[in-house]
């Protein structure tokens, strides 16, 4: 089969490694080892690409801009040109909506696969981190994108709800949950030297892109009430985003900025460490599907502690993989926090079952033949 992905969340210059950029390459290089001819169409800037057996079709960047609803309309209708260049294409798959309702819309003879980063309606009910423009354009694309793609792989029972009301039918929805690539994603032995982090200090880590919808601001709430019971504990937060300096004023507003250490963009190759290092990997997001830098840090076999929305609870079950609270409860969450850290036993045993579920459960190399027998192979029959 010939199958082609647009990429275009991403950092230009580093292929694979960030936002939905990563997804895309994941896949992409696990049907290209299965044999298929996979391309990836994107405005890379560089020549390297993350997997060798994979076709690069590259297109400029509009010089409109990038990261804005008029630039990310001409990044796809690039796109599109470059796609109609490859000749026949039997699926093509893109990770966000708006891109899925313009190809859909405008190539209505090919299968256009969305994978679901999550659904504006769902975000809209729990905490819309987009002005009104946006919001509106973003409501119209998912409602095209439902209209008009031929399938949607839904990545937690959740999203598959909110995007059955938006209208996608449900013969055109296969649940496939989000993958890790385990040989990238394990345990880092000695990983707090390699990070020049403090060996005896209790480090709650949270990684994420610093937006509303990702509850930041109830981590950083949580573990301020956290440092009355245990004043030592040091949070580390990994991303960057439009909330950070807000973010950050908040840290010192609430007492607690000497203990919390604001490492900005990580390499996608360094979290594994990162997630070793640990004692505990915090979620507080409020809205949204399945946050992959859970189930990576399952993966390294870091206890979590996670709000119960989405496709978190598709994963974390509460007391055996891991520990949950309620969306936006920052005393729920300093409360698990606590627990957590005060007891190891605990500690480990969580750890180790999140471990073991997600690289039995959640490997790409696993879900990636589900993808193309469930998906692919029958849009292309």
């Amino acid at each position: 089969m010939r199958i082609a992905f647009v990429d275009y969340v991403c950092k230009t210059d580093k292929p694979g490694t960030t936002g939905l950029s990563d997804l895309v390459w994941d896949m992409a290089g696990r049907l290209a080892d299965l044999g298929d001819d996979t391309h990836v169409v994107a405005p890379y800037t560089v020549s390297g690409q993350p997997h060798p057996g994979v076709t690069v079709d590259r297109f400029a960047i509009p010089p409109i801009g990038y990261r804005n609803i008029a630039g990310h309309v001409l990044m796809v209708l690039a796109a599109l040109r470059r796609l109609r260049s490859l000749g026949r294409v039997d699926v093509v798959h893109v990770p966000e909506y708006l891109s899925a309702a313009i190809l859909s819309s405008l190539m209505p003879s090919t299968s256009v696969v969305l994978t679901e980063p999550g659904n504006i309606f769902e975000r809209v009910a729990r905490g819309n981190p987009y002005d009104p423009v946006t919001t509106l354009v973003f409501k119209a694309a998912a409602r095209a994108a439902a209209a008009r793609c031929a399938r949607l792989v839904a990545t937690s029972d959740e999203m598959a709800g909110w995007w059955r009301r938006t209208g996608f039918t449900p013969d055109r929805i296969t649940r496939i949950p989000l993958g890790i690539d385990t040989s990238l994603f394990r345990r880092v032995e000695r990983a707090r030297p390699l990070l020049g982090l403090d060996g005896e200090t209790p480090a709650v880590l949270y990684a994420a892109r610093l937006s509303r919808e990702n509850g930041v601001d109830v981590a950083l709430r949580g573990f301020a009430r956290l440092q009355q019971a245990m004043p030592g504990a040091r949070l580390h937060i990994l991303g960057k985003g439009p909330e950070s300096a807000t973010l950050e004023a908040l840290s010192r507003e609430l007492g607690i900025a000497s203990q919390v250490s604001w490492h900005g963009w990580v390499d996608l190759k360094l979290l594994p460490a990162y997630y070793s290092a640990a004692d505990v990997f915090l979620f507080s997001g409020r809205s949204g599907g399945t946050p992959r830098v859970l189930i990576q840090a399952m993966a390294c076999g870091a206890p979590v502690v996670a709000s119960a929305i989405g496709g978190i609870v598709d994963h974390v079950e509460h007391e055996r993989t891991g520990l949950l609270f309620e969306s936006g409860d920052a005393r729920g969450l300093a409360v698990q926090l606590e627990r957590i850290l005060r007891d190891h036993e605990l500690r480990a045993r969580l750890g180790q079952a999140g471990e073991a579920y997600a690289r039995a459960s959640l490997d790409w190399d696993v879900l990636i033949r589900r993808l193309r027998s469930e998906v692919y192979e029958e849009l292309a029959a």
